[in-house]
């Protein structure tokens, strides 16, 4: 007697072999029953209706010519081809007319047929009527419920075949382990795979591939790999299975191994291959590895197939190989919404990379171009897209354009989706429009642990403190358990507002209650509040004290308060442990450099210079840039000629207005050798304010840090022109509205 290990629900089944039941080996998933002699001697009506199209053929057979039952068959597969639902049920009218219905083989055929249309309620009730049923019956029901995505009711169907004591094939097995895959039953799947050992098939091909796929969905590599090597006659399927196990749980290189021995034991890949291989490439980084796998896809023959390109492509995307990535896209004829989803997020790739902010702006107007040829070819952006092109919108500085792609969110439904209504929350917060970001989380039907880190980020940078705090207390209200970015924002919101109590108390809170370890960015935010409060010492004590070597951010924090406060001796120092970090840097050199002349210490000024001759750092480039009705302005102060008289007309008028508001100093910094400039984020709101309507924000972006002078211009120009001044500099972002910065006044000393 032969005891089958138990499965959950129906208790341990006693399996009683007779001599007209044993354990299949069949592979084959098609069914498949020799011709019987009636059929064979019927064999010219069964070519004659070969020669006929579907409707003629049931034609005949209604006419009531006399036909074997066999001869459905082709009228069946047809409808398979087909994927006709509707000439699937013509014919089972007809086979009950006929009494048809009878016959095992014709029904299972028929419960085959209406599976591969998707009907499987109608799939079900041929398979209940059927007089008996054997193990092709049962396994083919099985199969449709796993193709037609309900793996539960497979697992169903495989439990009461066991109960009717229906011995299982191989073939059954595998789809019953790809049952277990798809809802993640790991124990299920464990006590099949000790059936095949017990019967001595966990070495068949077919359960081995299952059972590597199983234990690669549940995590379980180590096992995965032990059915992998258990298969005597491995075949490409079980190559991917093992390869694509490694690649989902985090293991490249062995993933890429695998691939190697592969290759070595002249099994060829196909195409899932490929792409699960050129996937891992994309995890390491790898792009040697990837363009020799690029080189082994075109040999094969697989030049012209959209997922590997797509994956090609993404690859060289990931890596920085663009012009060649973009020279796949130019290429292509058939294009999918993975491919545009791949290029418009390599694009926002590029943005990262690009040498300056001008060529990041241009890299993200082709990415929204790109969107714009998405829409207008048919494809529907899906949550993918949506996240990329906005999150491309938020480094652009394109509010405009973000709006848009917002109202697009509202109408395909895409706006619930809690990664799409992030992305909205930060590219609202980036354009400066805290409003709308507040509206947009508000409107979130469901919010992750990064939707409220986001908006909580957001309230602290646009200096609302106790909108920032109140979320934080919300948050944890509602049981979401902060992480060390979420106390990042809370932290920066208390240093904003100068809480200096608070702020302690949060840190504290952080590292007991929630056992996180604090991280530079903490320390930082931290310093930034200690110097804003003009606490020197303390800021300089909590430098001394942390864990690990302070970042040129640090150093830069406590610099500033040291101008400020007129703070020497401590402020040189920080000025030579930030040029030790940065002595590349053409901003920091000038900054030190205005700094040591102002003290009159010239031979300290004599060594930056030198270095700066030596790094050839001899000129810093400013400019500010600004898109107005999709066309994209740029300023320099060298340019004089290209902006026209009436612009600088405004400028000296507004400098002449702004010299008369208390608190606006006009010495500009980062001077070269004592020459005094106007700076570009000048020029440019000249401009806006004679370009753009007056009820309109004025949006700017400059490519190095705002000088004090020219922060304080900004603020007069909003107090005295009641407009809404944007500035993102290189260090933040600045909102000037009736006289007063989101910064709190304290970016133009960064």
């Amino acid at each position: 007697m032969a005891s089958l290990p138990s499965f959950p629900g129906i208790g341990t089944l006693k399996l009683e072999p007779d001599s007209t039941t044993s354990l299949s080996t069949d592979k084959s998933p098609s069914i498949s029953y020799p011709r019987s002699r009636k059929f064979i001697q019927s064999d010219s009506n069964f070519e004659s209706l070969r020669s006929l199209n579907f409707q003629e053929s049931l034609s005949v057979i209604k006419d009531g010519s006399k036909i074997d039952t066999s001869c459905y068959v082709p009228l069946l597969q047809e409808c398979i081809e087909n994927n006709s639902f509707s000439g699937a049920q013509n014919l089972h009218s007809h086979i009950i007319k006929t009494g048809t219905h009878r016959d095992v083989f014709v029904m299972t055929f028929l419960v085959n047929v209406y599976a591969k249309c998707g009907a499987m309620e109608s799939a079900r009730k041929v398979f209940d009527s059927l007089p008996r049923r054997n193990v092709v019956a049962w396994t083919t029901l099985m199969t449709g419920y796993v193709h037609n995505d309900q793996p539960d009711a497979a697992i169903s169907v495989f439990q009461k075949m066991l109960e009717f004591g229906s011995f299982p094939t191989i073939y059954t097995l595998g789809i019953a382990l790809n049952a277990c895959s798809a809802i993640g039953s790991l124990e299920l799947g464990k006590q099949i795979h000790a059936y095949s050992i017990k019967y001595r098939i966990d070495h068949d091909t077919s359960v081995g591939n299952s059972l590597c796929s199983l234990y690669s969905k549940c995590a379980s590599l180590a096992s995965a790999i032990k059915a992998f090597l258990k298969v005597e006659e491995k075949n490409v399927i079980s190559w991917t299975a093992v390869i694509s196990a490694c690649g989902d749980n985090s293991k490249a290189v062995k993933g890429l191994r695998f691939f190697t021995e592969m290759l070595a034991d002249n099994v060829e890949p196909n195409e899932f291959t490929l792409t699960s291989v050129l996937s891992m490439c994309c995890t390491m980084l790898s792009l040697s590895f990837g363009a020799q796998v690029h080189c082994l896809s075109i040999k094969l023959g697989y030049e012209t197939n959209l997922r590997i390109r797509n994956s090609i492509m993404y690859l060289y995307l990931r890596c920085g190989w663009f012009l060649e990535a973009l020279r796949l896209f130019n290429g292509m004829e058939d294009m999918s919404l993975v491919t545009m989803n791949s290029i418009i997020a390599g694009y926002g790739e590029m943005m990262e990379l690009a040498k300056d902010d001008l060529s990041a702006y241009h890299n993200g107007t082709e990415a929204l171009n790109i969107f714009s040829k998405l829409n207008n070819s048919g494809f529907k952006p899906d949550l993918y897209t949506f996240s990329s092109i906005l999150t491309i919108c938020s480094k652009m500085f394109a509010l405009e354009q973000g709006e848009q792609i917002h109202a697009q969110t509202l109408k395909t439904g895409y706006l619930s989706d809690m990664i799409v209504g992030t992305a909205l929350v930060n590219m609202y917060n980036k354009c400066g429009s805290i409003e709308r970001a507040s509206n947009a989380f508000r409107e979130m039907s469901a919010r992750t642990l990064i939707s409220w880190t986001s908006m909580i980020a957001a309230f602290a940078q646009n200096g609302q403190t106790q909108q920032a705090l109140q979320l934080f207390d919300d948050m944890r209200l509602i049981g979401v358990r902060p992480n060390q970015v979420t106390f990042v924002g809370v932290l920066s919101a208390c240093a904003r507002a100068g809480m200096v109590n608070e702020a302690l108390g949060y840190f504290e809170t952080m590292q007991k209650d929630y056992k996180i370890k604090p991280v530079m960015d903490h320390y930082s935010c931290l310093i930034d509040m200690f110097v804003r409060m003009g606490s020197l010492d303390e800021a300089f004590d909590l430098i001394k004290n942390m864990d690990f070597p302070p970042n040129e951010s640090i150093w830069s924090l406590l610099l500033s308060g040291c101008r400020r406060d007129g703070n020497n001796e401590l402020g040189f120092y920080a000025a030579e442990k930030l040029l030790e970090l940065k002595p590349k840097d053409a901003e920091t050199c000038l900054l030190l450099l205005n700094i040591y002349e102002s003290a009159e210490r010239w031979e300290d000024v004599s060594k930056v210079r030198e270095l700066m001759k030596e790094k050839r750092l001899e000129k810093l480039t400013d400019w500010s840039f600004m898109s107005i009705h999709d066309k994209v302005y740029s300023f320099n102060p060298n340019e004089r000629q290209a902006y026209g008289a009436e612009m600088y007309e405004l400028l000296d008028e507004l400098v002449d207005k702004a010299k008369s508001v208390v608190g606006y100093e006009s010495l500009e910094s980062f001077t070269l050798h004592g020459e005094e400039v106007q700076h570009s984020e000048k020029l440019a709101v000249a401009f806006g304010l004679l370009k753009i309507p007056d009820a309109a924000p004025i949006r700017i972006i400059k490519n190095i840090g705002m000088c004090n002078g020219c922060h304080n211009f900004m603020k007069a120009i909003s107090s005295l022109n009641a407009r809404e001044i944007i500035i993102r500099d290189s260090k933040q972002l600045h909102k000037f509205v009736n006289g007063k910065c989101s910064c709190g006044d304290y970016g133009g000393l960064l």
